[in-house]
């Protein structure tokens, strides 16, 4: 996910395309933390999965569903100054994000010797994290021993045991090592060695000509430039230093994949071994590397950009070993300047990474975001809490019951593809029984009783977590794949999919109100929540879920005709989306967003399916009206309504070269002038906006 803070402490660099492309976030709220809107509910019990007070009447459902279908939403929510984007999901992820403040609170203000061990470690980070006045007496005090460790290095060969210290306290600096199941065998874990070491969102930042984009990048060296001040480097040094910067990132960002490339597994896909990796890397020692990040030194690896580590051990050849310490340097305080470190660095990080990049007006509340950073540090000793107080298991059991009809719908889907050979369906189905279903929150709670939290010490405290993550990922290695284990914590407004462990994952946080509902209706509860269990089930099968079989192997399973015929169905998808035009001159890529394209349209249709056979079963009426809408309107209305979203102009542009989720207003509307169903519940004449002449439909 991006975050314009660089405080992520997972290592899963190698499946990183992987997994955010299985996301289900609403692009608007993905890496974004939201504030509170004192014109809204006060309580998630107060919002509705279809709420017609929403819907704007004066526009025609048939020209532009999304304003008709969250206009209302829109006046009655302004996107807040603090915020790039603010939808339906950051509207939860602020309730439970209050929620998770209760408990914060009262675990940081308890009694030493009544608190449980993680009721300790979430309370006095907590309390750490909102001690400002600590942080800014400290200053650099707690980050100047890494940064001696950068000034001492004495010659190249240094290089290797200094990023081995580095990528273990969470620095993202020339590249990433992380676990990962191999692709070939998925029951294997194996060593993941991936591209890194940027501070711009991706790749084409430094590469695209457009001046909007020259003019980001002189940016980025003015913040680069500002950051060096702060930490007390003469002005002149400092513009210097900056320039070097963006020259070294430049020539890694020139070796590393697209965004777009990293979306295809295969490009991924390069198995190697430490000692044959060991040989290429010429000007770099492999071993002590792995010996002082306590990496295997031995065994399988996935190599995943060869190119990539051609070029970093070129520059190891010609680079001064000065250019790489000012690299080194600057990496190690943008990892911390987010937060970590004193105001005047917080304050300067946000305004390139959230206001120049995303358009953000102010930054968020201190307590906001320390809430969320430790939901991301400690998920499971957080997630518990909040679990045993705000998750009932009668929630757990109804999500279930509906994941289950949905992937019976699919069944019957894959039966009656005319497009699909006997033998392929045979297959998908096949893999669509071995889904595994993960709800609510894991049967296993992460053991933190390693990792030590000091109140008062905050930057130490961020350091030992990475160490802890960095740990306790690369000891996966070499043993029995968990599919029990979670990537986001419960409270999380989110699900997702996970190609090599075929499992979908919906978490606590989002299986309740503007999204799901024992109050409401079911035609409102598929619409939702339906349509996003069935956009989590058919990554399974989208054009990168579709490579891996049911063991989670990349292997294929299609004939060639099939997978000839998914492909042009598939290129219909592409050509849609390419021609939307996010903002003025940026046009949406319809390969970065094809897989989030496809889980959405063939999650809504395999929701209307699970819906019809509901509704049959149940003798619904579906003439009869509910706040004055038939059974299939409150469908459609309820699907729209959750991507009611309000986006700044400057993070739509960076969500449109970034981010494989399209923009909300077209998850709504380009979705459903593909479906000709939609159109009936309206009456839609074939000339209207909201029909395609020529739908596009794989699944």
């Amino acid at each position: 996910m991006f975050s314009s803070e660089s405080f992520s402490i997972r290592h899963s660099f190698a499946v990183a395309a992987l997994f955010s492309a299985s996301t289900f976030l609403a692009p608007g709220a993905v890496g974004q933390e939201s504030s509170g809107h004192a014109s809204g509910p006060q309580s998630p019990s107060e919002l509705r999965v279809f709420d017609p007070s929403l819907i704007d009447k004066s526009i025609d459902p048939c020209e532009n569903f999304y304003l008709y279908s969250c206009n209302g939403w829109f006046k009655r929510n302004p996107l807040p100054p603090d915020q790039t984007a603010y939808g339906r999901f950051t509207e939860l992820h602020e309730f439970n994000r209050l929620h998770l403040k209760q408990i914060l609170e009262a675990a940081a203000s308890a009694q030493p010797d009544s608190r449980s061990p993680n009721e300790q470690k979430i309370g006095d980070e907590y309390a750490s994290c909102n001690d400002t006045a600590t942080i800014d007496k400290l200053g650099l005090q707690p980050l100047q021993p890494e940064l001696d460790r950068i000034a001492g290095l004495k010659s190249i060969g240094d290089l290797p045991a200094e990023l081995a210290h580095l990528h273990q306290i969470g620095v993202n600096a020339f590249f990433g090592i992380g676990s990962g199941q191999n692709f070939a065998d998925a029951s294997q874990v194996i060593m993941f060695y991936s591209a890194g070491g940027l501070g711009l969102p991706e790749r084409d930042y430094y590469t695209r000509s457009d001046s909007k984009s020259v003019e980001q990048r002189k940016q980025y060296v003015d913040h680069v430039h500002k950051i060096f001040v702060l930490a007390g480097e003469p002005d002149a040094q400092s513009a210097k230093d900056a320039d070097t910067v963006l020259a070294l990132e430049t020539r890694l960002a020139k070796a590393s994949l697209t965004v777009t490339e990293q979306r295809d597994p295969q490009n991924l896909n390069h198995p190697s071994d430490v000692a044959t990796f060991a040989k290429k890397l010429t000007h770099f020692s492999l071993p002590e590397y792995t010996a002082a990040a306590k990496a295997p030194e031995a065994g399988k690896i996935n190599e995943t950009e060869p190119k990539f580590f051609v070029e970093f051990n070129a520059m190891l050849a010609d680079t001064p070993l000065d250019q790489f310490k000012t690299y080194l340097r600057w990496h190690l305080i943008h990892t911390y300047a987010g937060i970590s470190l004193p105001g005047a660095f917080d304050k300067e990080n946000w305004n390139f990474y959230s206001h120049i990049l995303n358009g953000a007006e102010q930054q968020q509340e201190r307590w906001k975001r320390c809430t969320s950073r430790i939901d991301y540090e400690l998920m499971d000793a957080l997630g518990q809490a909040y679990v045993a107080k705000y998750f009932p298991p009668e929630e757990k059991q109804s999500a279930l019951n509906m994941t289950v009809a949905i992937e019976q719908a699919m069944a019957k889907d894959i039966d009656s593809l005319d497009w699909m050979s006997a033998e392929t369906k045979t297959r998908a189905k096949e893999k669509l029984h071995t889904v595994m279903n993960k709800i609510g929150y894991p049967d296993k709670w992460r053991d933190y009783s390693k990792l030590e939290i000091v109140r008062g010490d905050f930057q130490g405290n961020q350091e030992r977590a990475h160490e802890f993550e960095f740990a306790r990922d690369l000891a996966k290695i070499g043993k029995p794949v968990d599919k029990g284990e979670w990537v986001i914590s419960p409270p999380t407004v989110d699900a997702y999919y996970d190609p090599q462990q075929n499992n979908i994952n919906f978490p606590a946080g989002i299986l309740q109100p503007p999204f799901y509902s024992d109050k409401e209706d079911a035609a409102a509860n598929y619409g939702d929540m339906g349509s996003t269990i069935g956009h989590e089930l058919t990554h399974g099968f989208d054009d990168e879920g579709r490579q891996f079989d049911k063991d989670g192997n990349l292997r294929n399973w299609w004939t060639k005709a099939d997978e000839q015929k998914f492909n042009e169905r598939a290129q219909c998808m592409v050509k849609q989306y390419d021609a939307i035009e996010a903002v003025p001159g940026v046009h949406l890529n319809g390969k970065l967003t094809l897989g989030e394209n496809l889980a959405d349209l063939g999650g809504l249709w395999l929701a209307w399916l699970a819906w019809l056979d509901k509704a049959e079963a149940a003798h619904i009426d579906m003439n009869a009206k509910i706040d004055g809408y038939t059974p299939d309107q409150r469908f459609w209305v309820a699907y729209a309504q959750q991507w009611c979203t309000q986006t700044r102009p400057e993070q739509l542009r960076t969500q449109a070269q970034t981010n494989e989720h399209a923009p909300d207003e077209y998850r709504t509307n380009s979705v459903l002038q593909d479906l000709p169903e939609f159109a009936q519940s309206f009456s839609c004449k074939k000339t209207a906006r909201m029909v395609s002449a020529n739908p596009c439909r794989v699944w």
